[in-house]
C-alpha cells in the first residue's frame, strides 16, 4: 500500500511543523508525518523547515543564531492563512522532544528530515537519534536529508535505521550512494519521479497536492509520497479501495 505522509504535518490546513498540524495528520489517518529538524543556538533539536524564522513566525533571524528560549517566544502561525491565523495564535515552534512525546502513542512512520543542506549542524545526527530512541513508543522512523554526508554519519551511528536521500532535479549522487548507505528509498520531486533512472528503485516523492497527482501515484504504486493535504489523500485512497 502506498504510504501517505503528511508534509510538515497537515500543512495545507494548519501551521506547518507544529503540534496542531501533526495532530490533524493523526486525526485524518495519515500513515506518517514528515517533519524538519535543525539545532537552536544552544544545540537543541527544534522542528522548523526554513533556515530563518522569518516566514513562519513573527520573528526574524537564523534558527541557528537563536536560543531555544528565544525561539519559544515566537508565534509559529505567521506563515499560515491570515484569515485563520487567529485560531493558532499561541502555537509555538516545537522541540523534537515535544513532537515525539506528543506523537509516540500513535503507530506512525515519522519521516525526520535533517535540514543540513545549507548549514551542516555539528552533532545533529547523534542528538536526533538519541531523542528518537528515548521517545520511540509506537513510532517507527525514517531519517532523510538532502545532505549525503548527514546520511553517511547517521549510518555510521546506527546500522539498522531506515535512511532516505531527498533529491532535487540532481539525483545522480543519491542513486550512486544507494547501495553503500543501504538507503530505504530515494525521495525525488513529483515531476521527475518517473525518470528512467528510478526504475526498480523505491521512491517516496514530494509533494503531491492535486487530486490528479495523488491518483497518479496510487496508480503507479509508489512506495509513498508527501502531501500538504493528508485528509484529501486518505479519502481518495479509501474511495479507490472500495
Amino acid at each position: 500500500m502506498t504510504e501517505i505522509f503528511a508534509h510538515r504535518g497537515s500543512k495545507g490546513t494548519h501551521p506547518e511543523n507544529t503540534i496542531p498540524a501533526f495532530l490533524e495528520a493523526v486525526r485524518v489517518g495519515a500513515d506518517g508525518i514528515e517533519l524538519d529538524v535543525q539545532l537552536s543556538k544552544d544545540g537543541v533539536p527544534v522542528v522548523i523547515h526554513d533556515d530563518t524564522v522569518n516566514r513562519t513566525t513573527n520573528g526574524s533571524g537564523l534558527v541557528r543564531e537563536l536560543t531555544l528560549k528565544e525561539l519559544k517566544k515566537l508565534d509559529a502561525h505567521q506563515g499560515y492563512r491570515k484569515h485563520l491565523a487567529a485560531l493558532f495564535k499561541k502555537t509555538k515552534i516545537p522541540t523534537l522532544q515535544e513532537a515525539l512525546q506528543t506523537l509516540n502513542k500513535y503507530p506512525l512512520i515519522l519521516n525526520i528530515e535533517l535540514k543540513t543542506d545549507v548549514y551542516d549542524y555539528p552533532g545533529i545526527e547523534a542528538k536526533v537519534l538519541e531523542q528518537c530512541k528515548k521517545n520511540v513508543g509506537s513510532l517507527s522512523f525514517l531519517f532523510c536529508s538532502f545532505n549525503i554526508e548527514t546520511l553517511r554519519r547517521l549510518r555510521e551511528l546506527d546500522s539498522e535505521i531506515k535512511l532516505s536521500a531527498i533529491t532535487g532535479l540532481e539525483f545522480e549522487e543519491a542513486l550512486e550512494q544507494k547501495e553503500g548507505l543501504r538507503l530505504d528509498s530515494i525521495n525525488p520531486p513529483y515531476k521527475i519521479r518517473n525518470n528512467g533512472a528510478f526504475v526498480g528503485v523505491p521512491t517516496r516523492c514530494w509533494t503531491a497536492n492535486q487530486d490528479r497527482q495523488i491518483e497518479t501515484l496510487f496508480s503507479e504504486n509508489v512506495l509513498g509520497f508527501m502531501t500538504d493535504f493528508p485528509e484529501k489523500a486518505v479519502k481518495l485512497r479509501k474511495k479507490r479501495n472500495k
